[in-house]
């Protein structure tokens, strides 16, 4: 019986030392690719400052722009992963998009490069902190209407409007910053908050409906804040 015994005893211990060497050489599993490429888009609300005007219409009338002082704004963004070898706490560059929702007869279109730094919080929250440039146009209508010509971009000679309403445009160039948080829902899909603020160095101003128009200028200096849903890939 001490032998049986001895025997059990010494084959339970090789199984384990075998078993335990077995695990030791697996090697460990490997986290997946860092994600390289997010796609967003939301709302933001942000300052807008313009006083009130009268701008002309097609049909030779006259209508009222109201003063504004803020107005939403359709947001996107397309970011790109710099540190491919990191995880989501790396550097990454943006570019994001502003279509400010004035209404059709002010127009502000705004674009933002810049770089993001972002910082793991816990495994599904990450904060960014970041700095960018920013670019908008604003532009009024002049109430003249314009035609498409036959090798212009959008011309259809059969069947096409090729009328436009005719717009006075000016540029406005700035900087800003921002910090949001972002929460990763899925594999996928995360939700992002931001907030920031945008001061422009130049602004659009200048603008003349009519040559009889009193000058007309677009402030857009200003925080902002907003929330995007976007796609990581």
């Amino acid at each position: 019986m001490s032998l049986i015994r001895a025997v059990c005893t010494v084959s339970v211990l090789v199984s384990s030392s075998l078993s335990s060497v077995a695990l030791a050489a697996e090697p460990p599993e490997e986290a997946g690719p860092p994600p390289q490429l997010s796609v967003e888009v939301g709302g933001t609300l942000a300052a807008i400052r313009h006083p009130a005007t009268e701008v002309p219409t097609i049909r030779s009338q006259v209508r009222t722009v109201n003063a504004r002082r803020s107005a939403a704004r359709l947001s996107g963004g397309l970011h790109f992963n710099l540190v491919r070898g990191s995880d989501r706490s790396d550097w990454w560059w943006t570019n994001g998009i502003d279509w400010y929702l004035a209404g059709g007869d002010v127009q502000v279109l705004a674009l933002r490069p810049g770089l993001e730094k972002r910082f793991m919080l816990t495994r599904t929250l990450t904060l960014g902190v970041s700095a960018f440039g920013s670019a908008a146009e604003a532009s009024l209508p002049t109430g003249r209407v314009n035609a498409l010509r036959p090798g212009d971009p959008g011309y259809r000679p059969v069947g096409g409007n090729n009328l436009y309403e005719g717009r006075m445009r000016k540029w406005a160039f700035g900087a800003g910053g921002l910090v949001a948080l972002q929460l990763q829902l899925s594999r996928l899909v995360h939700a992002r908050v931001h907030g920031g603020y945008t001061h422009y160095f130049r602004e659009a101003d200048g603008l003349r409906a009519t040559a009889e128009a009193e000058p007309f200028t677009v402030r857009l200096n200003g925080p902002f804040a907003g929330a995007l849903v976007g796609l990581m890939l």
